[in-house]
């Protein structure tokens, strides 16, 4: 017979076990199988909406906080656009592009547009050609109504150096006019060399019968001819290098996320090992100076391999430089016009006291060695010129920072001493 139970409540029950709860005494309701499914794609759809958002956000801050960003990621994000459906970079796109008869060049009739040559660096640009109005090269000028102030006292040829990576009025070259009452032309190029200068002069320059010519000259305009060479087919590359492509990828949606989403290009990166593309790399400087309170960073790749001598492509753009300014010289002294070479050392020059510890001395004697090279063949040539190297090292010794912390140019302050060197130099040959 089962045990008869009492609840203590007056309630009695028959039976084994305890006593029937609710659960028990109703059926709970089963979920039904299309219950379930809703129910998972719920929270499927709530974690997708969640990604989506994040997505997003990281994408605005990206955006909001590129010039903080470390530089390779500057570096890798620059050609995204700067929104999903627009076609304008997070950096303005470029004003410079490939030339066959002047290398590389600016456009023409640009009007104070904010320009990056590199995402460390940004300067507003106006370009004007006075001489041939309907070029497509164009030369910086200080505003588009410029028009030259004869006579035309300096004419400048040379490369960025003569363009300037600084706003226009800081620039050596308007300071000569500013501060010393000269008027100034200014024909500079980015990433050309001596070849494309003597073309310039020849096509652009002559027409504003010059008091002086003023060519500039860079460590790496040899390197520069070679490249040169190469763009216009007269040699065969003297390497097989690759050129650096834009990525290619597998499907359409994927190539558009590519271009238009900086965190999936900044996961395809990672993915397919392009965090730091070579060329990057390669322009990217691998120390930091923290003494004597100077700042910077130094030590490139590029600047070593484009300076140095024992290279094939240094030794073959040296010929085409100094023949090319050998007829620049007799050019201009068929018109009476003087030439003046004008020499500007790499940063690591200026500071080789700060840095033969982490470079080593043979490093520092390959850089100057193609700037002794041009000293010497200025001798040989009997042509004017210019070293402000001596006047650069005083003033770094001094504690002056004449280039950009993490660029290989002139910064203002380099340009205003720069500036003060010419002017001594003019007022010297003019005696």
């Amino acid at each position: 017979m089962a045990p008869c139970h009492h609840s203590g409540t007056g309630e009695v029950w028959v039976g084994h076990g305890r006593k029937p709860g609710r659960n028990m005494m109703q059926k709970k309701p089963t979920q039904t199988k299309s219950g379930k499914i809703a129910g998972w794609a719920g929270r499927i759809l709530a974690i997708l909406l969640g990604l989506l958002a994040g997505w997003l956000l990281l994408e605005l801050l990206i955006r909001l906080t590129f010039p903080v960003l470390p530089y390779p990621i500057q570096v890798l994000l620059r050609y995204t656009y700067k929104t999903p459906f627009s076609q304008e970079f997070i950096l303005p796109e470029q004003i410079w592009q490939e030339d066959s008869d002047f290398q590389f060049i600016s456009r023409n009739h640009v009007d104070n547009s904010r320009q990056f040559p590199d995402p460390r660096i940004s300067f507003t640009v106006t370009t004007k050609n006075w001489v041939d109005d309907n070029s497509q090269v164009g030369f910086r000028v200080p505003d588009a109504a410029w028009e030259p102030r004869w006579p035309v006292d300096v004419l400048a040829v040379g490369d960025s150096f003569t363009f300037c990576y600084t706003e226009y009025p800081d620039c050596w070259l308007s300071r000569l006019e500013a501060d010393e009452g000269l008027s100034v032309v200014n024909l500079g190029l980015v990433a050309t060399g001596s070849q494309s200068h003597l073309n310039v002069l020849r096509t652009f320059g002559l027409p504003y019968e010059p008091e002086l010519v003023l060519w500039q000259w860079y460590g790496n305009d040899f390197n520069d001819d070679y490249g040169f060479a190469v763009q216009r087919g007269e040699i065969e590359p003297f390497d097989n290098r690759p050129a650096a492509a834009r990525p290619q990828m597998n499907t359409a949606v994927s190539q558009w996320l590519y271009d238009h989403a900086a965190v999936y290009r900044l996961g395809a990166a990672l993915w397919y090992g392009r965090s730091q593309p070579p060329q990057n790399a390669y322009l990217n400087d691998p120390y930091w100076l923290d003494e004597d309170g100077l700042a910077f960073a130094y030590g490139r790749s590029y600047t070593y391999d484009s300076t140095d001598m024992n290279n094939p492509k240094n030794q073959y753009g040296r010929q085409n430089s100094q023949q090319a300014i050998r007829e620049a010289r007799d050019m201009l002294v068929e018109r009476d016009i003087p030439l003046a070479l004008l020499l500007i050392p790499a940063k690591e020059e200026v500071y080789a006291p700060w840095l033969a510890e982490t470079l080593g001395q043979d490093y520092l004697d390959s850089l100057a060695e193609g700037r002794q090279q041009m000293l010497a063949f200025c001798a040989a040539e009997n042509l004017l010129c210019l070293d402000v190297t001596p006047a650069f090292q005083k003033w770094a010794s001094q504690g002056e920072l004449l280039y950009w912390e993490r660029d290989t140019h002139l910064n203002n302050l380099g340009n205003r001493r720069l500036a003060e060197s010419v002017a001594d130099f003019l007022e010297e040959i003019g005696d």
